[in-house]
């Protein structure tokens, strides 16, 4: 599995990173709010990676779309061994976070040597 991302510093002052931007198959970048694995609030319908932190190196475990309606833990069914939760908040509807949920999960499932073609190009 393959799937790449970069810190995004909004304010270059800033130690801890808010932000994270995940890369999809199409070259497409989406900037993410980083969460605790347990403390992600209700996000209906929000994309997602889920993300194991070593030490400030991140690695994507799965991608998602939280549920229409929240229940009452609505991160129960993310991937074991999550440490984070980072949400896409800005789909402009419906179709735009199917879009970019199809982008992120082909950039997941991507053979390295296809995304190391394109990375080069």
């Amino acid at each position: 599995m393959m799937i790449r991302g970069t810190p995004a510093h909004l304010k270059p002052e800033t130690s801890a990173t808010r932000f994270w931007y995940w890369h999809g198959a199409s070259g497409g970048k989406y900037i993410h709010s980083v969460y605790p694995a347990g403390r992600c609030p209700p996000l209906p319908g929000a994309v997602y990676v889920a993300v194991k932190n070593f030490r400030g190196l991140r690695m994507a475990l799965g991608v998602g779309r939280f549920e229409p309606v929240w229940d009452v833990d609505g991160t129960a069914s993310l991937p074991p061994g999550t440490d984070e939760v980072h949400v896409h908040l800005i789909a402009r509807n419906d179709a735009d976070a199917c879009r970019i949920l199809n982008d992120l999960t082909a950039g997941l499932y991507e053979d390295d040597s296809a995304q190391a073609g394109r990375l080069a190009a």
